[in-house]
């Protein structure tokens, strides 16, 4: 069975990345979904001190929920992380999340990566408005390739401009159409 971990970004209750991660978790009830919404889970930023380097398991020396996460990031087929944009960026806790891939990090190895897993698949969804789009997805598409360093070998950006409300995306047929086609590949 496919093991995917869909993570919302966002700091805000009920978003767009909310309903992103809602609307694919939906999509994908017959696969082992984890729903990780960091604005709900204790999150501390990697300190870069080193302890996680040279080791063959991903461990962190912090005890936060991040740590306990790294066993289902190396574990899992498939990794979706939706994100709003805010200044042209993905959001601090996006960041902070990407950050927290340090313990996978291996200079020397495939993808950079000291996972034992690589074959999954990785998907960026953005949600924004105002920013300019063709931007926002060659950021998107870039960001989205560094994910090799938790094995993932297969990727996928999507940017949902247009849309600056909270929920607003649930109006967007051809975005929630986009979300559908996101599962399937996922779930392939």
């Amino acid at each position: 069975m496919k093991k995917i971990l869909l993570v919302s970004t966002s700091p805000r209750k009920g978003g767009n990345s909310e309903i992103v991660v809602d609307t694919l978790s939906g999509d994908l009830e017959n696969r082992e979904i984890t729903v990780f919404k960091m604005r709900e889970k204790a999150c501390r930023p990697c300190m870069a001190c080193g302890a996680c380097q040279g080791k063959d398991t991903q461990l962190c020396v912090q005890k936060d929920d991040i740590a306990a996460l790294l066993p289902v990031i190396e574990g899992c087929d498939g990794i979706v992380l939706a994100t709003p944009i805010y200044n042209q960026q993905i959001t601090s806790q996006a960041k902070l999340f990407i950050e927290r891939f340090y313990p996978f990090f291996k200079a020397d190895g495939k993808g950079m990566s000291n996972t034992s897993k690589y074959g999954k698949k990785a998907a960026l969804v953005c949600s924004c408005w105002g920013s300019p789009r063709d931007v926002t997805q060659r950021y998107a598409d870039w960001t989205v390739s560094g994910f090799c360093q938790i094995g993932a070998e297969e990727f996928r950006a999507l940017v949902f401009d247009g849309i600056p409300e909270r929920g607003q995306i649930r109006e967007r047929a051809d975005y929630l159409a986009q979300l559908h086609e996101l599962a399937q590949w996922l779930a392939e």
